[in-house]
């Protein structure tokens, strides 16, 4: 029986043969490559998808270190900030 499928049944077979695609059927035959094409094109949109939503989670760890480091600091008050001005201005 024919399989597009690896054998672990996730992933498309890279190796299908024309010869494979000559013993389906004549009905399977006009149907297999499109399906192949199919399944193929959304095995890499999934992969897109995963490798977006990595990214998405390291920009959010990144973030929420951001916001840790903005709260550790010290808060200024009125009169530190007003020297810092000052001294910026001279």
């Amino acid at each position: 029986m024919f399989n597009i499928f690896d054998a672990s049944g996730s992933r498309v077979r890279r190796d299908i043969t024309a010869e494979e695609l000559a013993a389906l059927p004549q009905a399977e035959q006009e149907i297999a490559p499109r399906y192949i094409a199919a399944a193929l094109d959304d095995e890499e949109a999934a992969d897109a998808v995963r490798e977006a939503e990595r990214v998405l989670r390291q920009c959010q760890r990144d973030e929420d270190a951001a916001i840790l480091a903005a709260q550790s600091d010290p808060a200024q008050d009125r009169i530190d900030a007003l020297r810092a001005v000052i001294a910026a201005n001279q």
